[in-house]
């Protein structure tokens, strides 16, 4: 089985921006604190009017950002965003036009810290572009493999994927909207873990989205994406130990989630233990499957644009 996904890798400095701005938002850890600081008193002030307006700031945001991923103008990102947030349908006209007055300065204020964003991001991609190019249909086939064998459904993975890349705010990070065949990436130069390279992050996101797309074509009960879900990251990370990207004779597994902020630290020695458990067994993956879903503690963690992922 072949990896056939295509994809076109896209520099987005609309999207960097609302990024960083989302971070801040969401007062996490940025590893720039000059871009950080732009940021602030912007975002800050958005948030404030999303409490006055009694609606759901994380839902907010997060639908923010879903928008922006998908070219959707800022005016109307932030008015979709609302309403997902429960804002009055009365009052939502004259909330976005505040919002958005404070999007576009914190907007400006990203773009004055990188005023040559697109040339930037242009460069900071190439290297990810052209080891995708070399590694990727090699770990898309070795995870299909691992999931079909020789019998794959026809339609398993996406044939194209746009591929985003964002200024670099935390160190490493990315997500992925299935339902768009998008993904988006902070555009390193260099891998967070050299037991994780960044082209692993690449080929999970593309399994995760192949392993979404599937579980909600073919099955009702949604169960199934939580176990799904987390292994996709032990199958991609043992299709890069097949391609010698890696070295070690156990899989990062932990290392891996915490890498791509996906999961917690009880979930991802869980998946480990899971793993190394079922390693040697013959059993169809859905059996194998049903014993991760057994293991896990109540809750699911999401597969989404931003928490990933």
């Amino acid at each position: 089985m072949t990896g056939r996904t295509k994809i076109r890798w896209v520099s987005h400095p609309e999207l960097s921006a609302a990024h960083a701005a989302y971070l801040v938002a969401s007062r996490v850890q940025c590893n720039d604190q000059k871009t950080e600081q732009t940021q602030i008193q912007p975002v800050t002030e958005v948030n404030n009017r999303l409490f006055a307006s009694a609606v759901d700031v994380s839902q907010f945001w997060q639908q923010y950002l879903l928008q922006i991923l998908s070219d959707v103008p800022l005016e109307r990102a932030c008015g979709v965003a609302l309403l997902s947030a429960g804002a009055n349908e009365m009052q939502v006209d004259q909330t976005t036009k505040a919002i958005v007055n404070r999007m576009s300065d914190a907007r400006l204020a990203f773009n004055h810290r990188y005023p040559k964003i697109a040339e930037q991001l242009d460069l900071r991609a190439r290297p990810l572009r052209e080891r995708w190019e070399t590694y990727g249909p090699g770990l898309l086939n070795q995870v299909g493999k691992q999931i079909w064998g020789d019998s794959p459904p026809e339609d398993w993975w996406m044939p194209n994927v746009t591929a985003l890349m964002v200024q670099p705010i935390r160190g490493g990070d990315g997500g992925c909207d299935a339902s768009s065949s998008r993904l988006w990436l902070e555009a390193m130069l260099t891998d967070v873990d050299p037991r994780v390279p960044e082209v692993l992050r690449v080929a999970w996101l593309v399994t995760a989205m192949a392993i979404e797309n599937y579980t909600r074509q073919t099955s009702g009960d949604l169960r199934l994406m939580r176990p799904w879900s987390l292994v996709s990251v032990p199958l991609v990370l043992k299709a890069g130990s097949e391609m010698e990207l890696f070295r070690g004779d156990e899989l990062p597994i932990c290392e891996a989630m915490k890498v791509w902020r996906f999961g917690d630290e009880q979930v991802a020695e869980i998946v480990s233990q899971w793993w190394t458990l079922q390693s040697d067994s013959t059993a169809p993956m859905p059996a194998r499957l049903q014993r991760l879903d057994e293991m896990l503690p109540q809750g699911s963690p999401r597969v989404d644009v931003e928490d990933t992922v």
